[in-house]
Order: C-alpha cells, then sequence, then structure tokens
C-alpha cells in the first residue's frame, strides 16, 4: 500500500518521519506562514560528491530531491519575511 494516501499535500513522509534533521533546510515566513526550502540545498557544496564521506552525499542528495519535490525555493530577509511580505510592509 502506498504511503501517499496517508499524506498531504505539502507533506512528506521522508521529512516528517525518516530524515528529520532535513526540517532545518525549510524556512517559513514569519508574516504569512509559507514554507519553502532554502536557497542553501542548490549551492555546489551541498552535493558535492567529493567528500570523504559518502553517506553525507547520498543523505544531502536525498534531502535535496525531497525538499524539491516538496516545496518551491523561499528566500527569506533578515526580519523573517518571504520577498511578497517584505514588498507589502515596506510600502508606505
Amino acid at each position: 500500500m502506498s504511503h501517499s494516501k496517508y499524506n498531504k499535500r505539502g507533506k512528506s513522509l521522508y521529512l516528517d518521519n525518516w530524515n528529520p534533521n532535513a526540517k532545518k533546510y525549510i524556512n517559513e515566513c514569519n508574516v504569512c506562514g509559507h514554507k519553502g526550502y532554502s536557497p542553501a540545498i542548490e549551492q555546489p557544496d551541498f552535493l558535492s560528491d567529493t567528500d570523504k564521506d559518502p553517506f553525507t552525499f547520498s543523505v544531502n542528495k536525498a534531502i535535496y530531491e525531497e525538499l524539491t519535490k516538496t516545496f518551491s525555493a523561499l528566500e527569506l530577509d533578515e526580519l523573517g519575511r518571504c520577498e511578497t511580505c517584505a514588498r507589502i510592509q515596506d510600502k508606505k
């Protein structure tokens, strides 16, 4: 039986149960609550296979694939706001 029947949209069995450490790469806007992955996982050193530990590479690759499949990129400013919320709040 597929586990997808028990997960809601935007949820991932991998992120919730199997690798909860991947949650540190999920950004959430402090104003609207929109969630997305951190652009840090798109940096070349995150997926570099030149590490001496092949386990780290495979874990990072799994985190990258699951986050990009579940979320879109979300960059936050220094106040923890997404681009849309920052533009609305800075407008006077």
